[in-house]
């Protein structure tokens, strides 16, 4: 504690040699100094005790992938690279632009990963649904971190609420899996099984990352695809009138939905994704078509991208949705 407070006042000295005011000092946060938190939350592995608007729930499994193996590393780098934006988050974002603050007195809560059961993906799966249920009960807002997409399923489950399910993705992810596999590239046929979706839009497939067996599935499953060519010819405008105005919103963030110039580190690269404006225009838009409920980010793999900007990128997206979605 003693140590606590002196640091606080060197700091603090420092601030003001610099001209800049000690109640700046929960900017002031170094990226490389405390446990690694997203965005340096407060730690709170037992949900029994969870008080908070949003809850970040790490889930590092990838045995679900038919790619790249690593994204079981994704919370984890996502945690490291929330550091940049690591300061008293009650206190919000300001964003230069606009001169504006953004979700200010909100509560942030990381509640840890999921108990992670090798070679049992079941088990596994169990154990996010309760996680999520668990969060949603104490009236929180969930923000899964993958992982592998085959994750959303468990995570989609735990709601007992109506829902339509934003998918943004380079893949349709409607393969027909093996009896009992659950992968990363059919976890949107079990989802569509759910009573409580009632629709599915999937944006972003592209290119040759897609094929027959896929296409016949989604339209089979009657889901609403939009690929990023026919978004880079119309335009974000024109793709958010698509939406149709919905109830409650999910939405599920794979990286390869983002060019590869953007999010290199993922497991299954596809060329001509979304730039980083393009997808923050569309998700920013996003909240006037619903409420936005839970929210995932999936397939990070820093093995695949060691400058990190992959992980960077998805974590300003997630504030800036979150900051459209709750005023």
């Amino acid at each position: 504690m003693r140590l606590a407070i002196i640091r606080r006042a060197l700091i603090s000295c420092v601030l003001i040699l610099a001209g800049r005011p000690p109640d700046l000092l929960a900017q002031a946060v170094p990226t490389f100094v405390g446990v690694r938190t997203f965005l340096g939350a407060p730690y709170v592995p037992k949900l029994d005790d969870l008080k908070a608007d949003f809850a970040v729930l790490g889930v590092p499994f990838d045995e679900g992938t038919w790619g790249q193996p690593g994204e079981r590393y994704g919370p984890r780098d996502l945690r490291e690279s929330s550091q940049e934006y690591n300061h008293d988050l009650t206190e919000g974002f300001y964003y230069i632009d606009g001169d504006r603050t953004v979700l200010k007195g909100r509560r942030w809560a990381d509640v840890g990963d999921v108990e992670v059961w090798p070679t049992a993906p079941t088990l596994t799966n169990d154990k996010v649904t309760s996680a999520v249920h668990a969060i949603l009960t104490r009236q929180t807002f969930p923000i899964v971190l993958g992982g592998d997409h085959s994750i959303t399923f468990p995570a989609i489950r735990a709601f007992d609420i109506p829902l339509t399910v934003i998918h943004l993705d380079a893949h349709l992810d409607t393969w027909n899996g093996a009896p009992g596999n659950l992968d990363h590239a059919s976890w949107v046929l079990r989802v569509a099984t759910l009573p409580n979706v009632k629709k599915i839009i999937q944006i972003g497939m592209r290119g040759l990352a897609n094929d027959v067996e896929a296409v016949s599935n989604a339209r089979r499953l009657g889901t609403m695809v939009i690929t990023s060519e026919e978004i880079h010819r119309r335009g974000i405008p024109w793709l958010v009138s698509q939406i149709p105005v919905s109830g409650n919103i999910y939405v599920t963030l794979d990286v390869d939905a983002l060019d590869p110039a953007v999010a290199p580190g993922t497991g299954t690269l596809e060329p001509g994704g979304l730039s980083f404006a393009e997808m923050d225009d569309l998700l920013t838009a996003l909240p006037s078509k619903g409420r936005l409920v839970g929210m995932d980010i999936m397939e990070v793999n820093p093995y695949r991208d060691p400058s990190g900007r992959t992980a960077q990128t998805a974590i300003r997206l997630m504030i800036d949705l979150l900051a459209s979605a709750f005023h």
